[in-house]
């Protein structure tokens, strides 16, 4: 009888799970960490433009170059619409459902599926409106130099949606 030779098996080399966590979880909390630092280094605080996308005829840009009171004097009357807006935005959804039901109805009526695109068109108009109002408000509470620099900016806007800058006009 012969003897046969075990070798020892090579050992195997596991991934440290644990190590990998540790500097996972190590990373996450730098992360949270520099946040914080963040937030405590920036003096001027987020501010929400409450309703802006609702008027979409005054640029973003635009605020950023007022001090913090003007700014939030503005900014302001946008607070004042967005009862308006938000009600406008809920009819529109509510007009959505109504197309949503009109198209599932059986048998089916055309003439019901254009009464709720007609309705939710004219909702449309009605948030349009309330924007066009507010920008209104807001133009005219600026003072002459306010009007030229929102003009610039608006200006600037529409010459980045052309795909450059235009020559002297």
């Amino acid at each position: 009888m012969s003897e046969t030779d075990t070798a020892a098996a090579p050992p195997t080399r596991s991934f440290p799970w644990l190590k990998a966590a540790l500097i996972a979880s190590l990373a996450v909390n730098l992360l949270f960490l520099g946040a914080g630092v963040t937030r405590f280094v920036m003096h001027d605080r987020p501010e929400r433009v409450a309703g802006l996308t609702q008027v979409q005829i005054i640029p973003r840009k635009f605020f950023s170059e007022l001090d913090r009171e003007r700014k939030a004097e503005l900014l302001g009357i946008f607070r004042d619409f967005s009862p308006k807006f938000r009600d406008g935005r809920r009819a529109a959804q509510e007009e959505i459902v109504g197309l949503a039901s009109a198209l599932e109805a059986e048998p089916y009526d055309v003439l019901r599926v254009k009464s709720a695109i007609d309705n939710f068109s004219a909702r449309s108009v009605g948030l349009i409106a309330t924007g066009s109002e507010a920008a209104m408000t807001l133009i005219d509470r600026l003072t002459p130099e306010e009007r030229k620099l929102l003009a610039r900016h608006i200006r600037e806007r529409a010459d980045r949606g052309r795909g450059g800058k235009r020559g002297n006009d």
